[in-house]
């Protein structure tokens, strides 16, 4: 390392070749730096000489120094290092991006919805790949368990997503107990440990400018225990005292540090002392707050700096935590009672406030609710978190009404944090407790949409009970029920009915355009599930509702901005979107989905690219472009990974074994679905359970395991009946069933799975259905004998086809075609219909099914010379008679007679499987074998 750097640092050889190896490294992509130690060890020392050192490299260093008064504040740290970066870099910032930065950095008002924590940390990961792009940037953060938690999880979310960006992270974090508190992900660690004798020697000498006998800097070093900070404050005060040290004798000095400082800070004047007091309890000191006069003596005792800026700092952090606990409650107290008076800051206003407070107090428990607000505004959900606790903990017991609407608060805030569990368990006491209906009802309903991860069935009741509960707020129980039938999946008539009983609510009044189009989208989700298509004038009045909704709604916040959030596309759309995949609607449902990925990606919500990316998956799996379903795929894995939310993987890990059988690939396939299988059990929403076990049937079938593919098949046929489900293309395992049942002999039960199969196909018109059902009637009446019906199944089956682009199951559907043609003898035609199915499969890349197909293309058994293959007589009397010539008319071109000609004829329609000269004159065309005439 350069020496401006080591010259600065005394006995860490081993650790500044460490930094200096990290900081060489900024050409190999992200990484991260974590140098940890006791207090007092000299961690700030080094992470201060790997600034010098990157700085004197030419990289961009973006760097803060939290205190203990700022860890619980709001963005302080964010804002600490974004203050150098220049406007141009915010210009190029997506526009909610840059809107999320500023408001949590107070450079705008917080209107409209607020950011959520996720959009901050988007922008800021925006911010550090634009910087890097033209220098390497080293973020810098000392002290980080003291940085306030909104930055750390910024700060957290930038490093899980960067790789190839040259950014370094550099944290020094005091250690608690043997490990740190904080981390950051694939990080290096420097451990500091003790100093040896030399190097107390050179500091002492240095900050001192003091030399020890041998004897004396030994007892120096082992009182220490080699700690710099502790070494240094024990000389201080050995020289202060003025005596000698005694041979093996006690120090002449307290031999504990906390007691060392505690006498080092009395020995200035009172009123410094109160200064530092006041400076200890701020988040940013600065001299406009301070008296400069009562801080010299502390300037000059090296307790304390003031920059050319104005800032105070305490030379090192214990200096600041020692001040503020050597003083008596009460004292500190007052010093928070005056500070919150000055504070212009909602936020650092309220906490003084706490501070001050011995009891309970509404003015400090409503100022503290009020700057939760702003917290959350600001997409500080944490931030808003721990002061709702405290305003709940300051709101006095004679006010239950008010208690119980901050626990509700606290709640919501909880449940938007992610906390389900802590959300859960506040609502509970709330509904126990609270003598407020609405209130329960309210509480009831957030509760089942926390619950609704764990499966619907609570969830579901827990509406209904809420319905009790509201009485006559008509757009309360319009809410209400509309929320139940949305999330009640597993019971198509209940969840039509409290759609159509929120509708019903507010077209008689409601004053809410957002829960009026909440409601019609309520009722297009519950007639589609029960068969009864997309609604799309639904649709439209739903979308002109939403436009028309402010973003801002007056008065308290409603149910539906806590359940549902404002990121990404309109309710509608997104709705609408899922609706079309169902219904093979491909294209305007990828259009959707992509554009619902891209807002995620801007405003950082990977919660809901986790749900978008298998739905995109799953519609490219459809049409057959599995390379793209694959790299949705990947991207999700991503996705999951970061989060750590397994559940929401659970589709995708259904997509996944899906094509990794249409692959080939076996085992990975069996891995991921007895993977989904378990996550969507332990999810318990039955349409996903259902999914996930028509997936495991199809894997069987796949592989010719008939019975287990008819056991998960009736399993899912068991669901999808007991949830009245009118749609096929929810849950797309019928075809499969009836195909299972046939193959295994159960003629009977295979008829009735596939008459109800064709009624709701009929029924809806969708044409996946109307093309497999046809495919599965052919197999039935092949089954029952009856080959020239099963044909015209078939026919019918590969006409549809030509409607749907699923490439898939049109392989499938040639492959049913070219065995039936075999068992009637027409061997051309189902030659013909097999080598296309192959030519499907293979393109696709399925080679399991493309071998299913080669294996009967060998059962046909055309070779050359078989009896099947046309002579050279039959083919010139066919060409001819394709030709439009009579059987005279050929008999004479040829030289035969016309009985000749006859038979040559039926032959010829024998071997090709035709009946009608028309037929002949189509194949003959086909074979390129027509004569000229």
């Amino acid at each position: 390392m350069k020496a401006t750097t080591a010259a600065t640092v005394v006995g860490r050889d081993a650790e500044l070749a460490a930094v200096d190896e990290f900081l060489d490294a900024t050409s190999r992509g992200t990484a991260a730096l974590i140098i940890e130690g006791e207090p007092g060890i000299g961690k700030t020392t080094l992470w201060q000489a790997a600034l010098r050192e990157a700085g004197a490299r030419g990289l961009l260093v973006l760097s803060s120094r939290p205190g203990p008064s700022e860890a619980r504040l709001t963005f302080v740290g964010l804002a600490d290092l974004l203050g150098g970066v220049g406007e141009e870099v915010y210009d190029e910032l997506p526009a909610p991006q840059r809107r999320a930065l500023d408001v949590a950095l107070l450079r705008a008002d917080a209107e409209g919805p607020a950011p959520g924590q996720r959009a901050v940390s988007t922008a800021f990961l925006s911010v550090l790949r634009a910087l890097s792009a033209a220098f390497p940037v080293v973020v810098a953060v000392d002290d980080v368990q003291w940085l306030d938690t909104p930055s750390w999880r910024v700060l957290e979310f930038a490093r899980r997503r960067l790789g190839a960006e040259p950014v370094r992270f550099v944290a020094a974090i005091r250690l608690e107990g043997s490990t740190s508190a904080r981390t950051l992900e694939g990080a290096r660690r420097v451990r500091l440990g003790p100093l040896n004798l030399a190097a107390i020697h050179d500091i002492l000498r240095a900050e001192l400018g003091a030399r020890f006998a041998r004897p004396a800097l030994v007892r120096i070093e082992q009182a220490s225990s080699g700690n710099p900070f502790f070494a240094l404050e024990l000389a201080r005060a050995i020289l202060d005292s003025g005596q000698p040290i005694q041979g093996s004798g006690p120090l002449p000095v307290p031999d504990n540090l906390r007691e060392l400082i505690d006498r080092r800070l009395r020995r200035l004047p009172a009123r410094s002392r109160t200064a530092l007091l006041v400076a200890s309890a701020l988040s940013q000191p600065t001299i406009d707050l301070l008296p400069r006069e009562a801080l010299a003596p502390a300037e000059a005792a090296a307790i304390v700096r003031v920059d050319e800026r104005g800032r105070v700092t305490f030379t090192h952090p214990l200096l600041a935590s020692a001040m503020y606990s050597s003083a008596s409650v009460a004292e500190r107290r007052e010093v928070h009672r005056e500070l919150a008076a000055r504070a212009t800051d909602p936020e650092e206003r309220a906490r003084h406030l706490a501070l001050a407070a011995d009891r309970p107090d509404e003015r400090v428990a409503a100022t503290l609710v009020e700057a939760a607000r702003s917290a959350r505004a600001r997409g500080a959900v944490d931030a808003a978190i721990e002061l709702l606790e405290l305003a709940c903990q300051l709101t006095p017991a004679d006010l239950p009404d008010e208690m119980h609407d901050r626990m509700f608060e606290l709640a919501r805030a909880l449940a938007a944090g992610g906390d389900r569990q802590q959300a859960a368990s506040v609502l509970r006491k709330l509904i126990a407790e609270a003598p407020s209906a609405p209130l329960r009802a309210k509480a009831r309903v957030i509760l089942a949409f926390n619950l609704e991860w764990e499966g619907t069935g609570e969830a579901v009741d827990l509406c209904e009970q809420a319905l009790d509960d509201a009485h006559d707020d008509l757009d309360l129980r319009a809410e209400i029920h509309a929320v139940t039938s949305r999330i009640c999946d597993y019971d198509t008539e209940r969840k039509v009915f409290h759609a159509r009983a929120a509708v019903d609510l507010v077209e008689r009044g409601t004053s809410s355009p957002s829960l009026h189009a909440y409601a019609l989208l309520a009722v297009a989700e519950a007639d589609f599930n029960a068969g009864r298509g997309i609604t799309h004038d639904l649709f439209e009045r739903a979308a002109a509702l939403e436009s028309a909704a402010p973003s801002t709604p007056a008065g308290p916040e409603p149910l539906l901005g806590a359940l549902h959030g404002h990121s990404g596309l309109q309710l509608s759309a997104r709705l609408l979107a899922m609706l079309q995949l169902c219904a093979d609607e491909f294209e305007p449902a990828r259009t959707l989905f992509e554009e619902e990925l891209r807002l995620a990606s801007e405003e950082g919500d990977e919660m809901q690219a986790a749900r978008t990316l298998p739905r995109l998956a799953a519609l490219e799996l459809q049409v057959g472009n599995w390379p793209a379903a694959e790299r949705h795929l990947r991207q999700l894995e991503g996705v999951v990974e970061r989060t750590g939310q397994e559940g929401v993987g659970c589709k995708g890990l259904t997509v996944a074994a899906r094509l990794d059988m249409l692959r080939g690939r076996e085992e990975t396939a069996r891995a991921a679905g007895d993977r989904a299988l378990a996550l969507a059990f332990e999810g318990g929403e039955a349409l996903v359970i259902a999914e996930t076990l028509a997936t495991l049937g199809f894997l069987e079938l796949s592989t010719g395991q008939l019975a287990a593919a008819r056991v998960h098949l009736d399993r899912t046929d068991q669901i999808s009946e007991r949830i009245g489900l009118g749609e096929p293309g929810l849950v797309r395992y019928h075809a499969d069933h009836v195909e299972s049942l046939i193959a295994l002999g159960e003629i009977d039960r295979a008829e009735t799975a596939l008459e109800r199969f064709e009624q709701q196909g009929s029924a809806t018109g969708r044409t996946w259905a109307l093309a497999t059902s046809a495919r599965c009637r052919g197999l039935l009446l092949c089954a029952r004998g009856d080959l020239d019906g099963a044909a015209a199944s078939l026919e019918r089956a590969c006409e549809e086809h030509t409607r749907l682009p699923i490439p898939f199951e049109l392989g499938r559907t040639l492959l049913v075609k070219g065995q039936i043609h075999r068992r009637r003898k027409e061997r051309l035609l189902a030659k013909k219909a097999l080598l296309e199915s192959i030519r499907v499969f293979e393109e696709l890349g399925s080679p399991l099914w493309a071998e299913k197909a080669h294996a009967e293309l060998r059962r046909v058994g055309l070779r050359k010379g078989a009896p099947d293959v046309l002579t050279p007589t039959e083919e010139q009397v066919a060409s001819l008679a394709a030709s439009g010539l009579t059987n005279r008319e050929i008999s004479e071109r040829v030289f035969v007679s016309p009985k000749t000609v006859e038979a040559n004829l039926a032959r010829v329609y024998r071997k090709l499987g035709i009946r009608s000269r028309a037929e002949l004159g189509a194949q003959m065309a086909e074979r390129g074998r027509l004569t000229k005439t």
